[in-house]
């Protein structure tokens, strides 16, 4: 049999993949049903780990190092958590008065901690996304759009018309 990193790698984003899913399922069902203690649990199963596999997946398609690997793997859990954070807030800006005495399954940074406690946590996880792409300095501007998305995912609350 023919063997090279390509089909390595191939073999090793099959896996990874078939790992991933499962634990997405836990973290879906314990969103809806765990009590709040499952909070962050919750956070790094639904949101961090599926950033996380296409991070990696990425980096093993491209021949990433394992210490380029564990960079991208703890990048994207940071960076897809922190989009899921900011999107709460944003939602709970949004519908303050509208849902007012309704209770909403799911849980998230904003409905055990409040809205001040999320904002803190979206801005810890901007500075972890941020730590993390340093360690692929190597990359140069190619790493750019990553820095970009960090922040967008932070900053996503503008509107055309406020630019304007």
């Amino acid at each position: 049999m023919i063997s090279s990193p390509r089909i390595e790698s191939s073999r090793s984003l099959q896996r990874s993949l078939e790992l991933w899913v499962p634990l997405y399922a836990a973290g879906q069902f314990l969103d809806l049903e765990g009590g709040p203690n499952a909070l962050d649990f919750v956070q790094e199963k639904k949101y961090g780990e599926m950033g996380e596999c296409s991070a990696v997946c990425g980096g093993l398609l491209a021949g990433a190092s394992d210490e380029e690997i564990q960079h991208l793997r703890r990048y994207s859990r940071a960076v897809s958590v922190l989009y899921q954070v900011v999107d709460d807030i944003l939602k709970a800006k949004e519908t303050e008065e509208k849902t007012e005495g309704k209770k909403k399954r799911g849980k998230s940074y904003v409905s055990v901690y409040g809205v001040e406690k999320a904002m803190k946590v979206a801005e810890d996880l901007r500075l972890q996304a941020k730590r993390e792409l340093d360690g692929l300095e190597k990359y140069g501007d190619k790493v750019m759009p990553l820095y970009s998305f960090v922040d967008y995912a932070a900053d996503r609350d503008f509107s055309i018309d406020d630019q304007v």
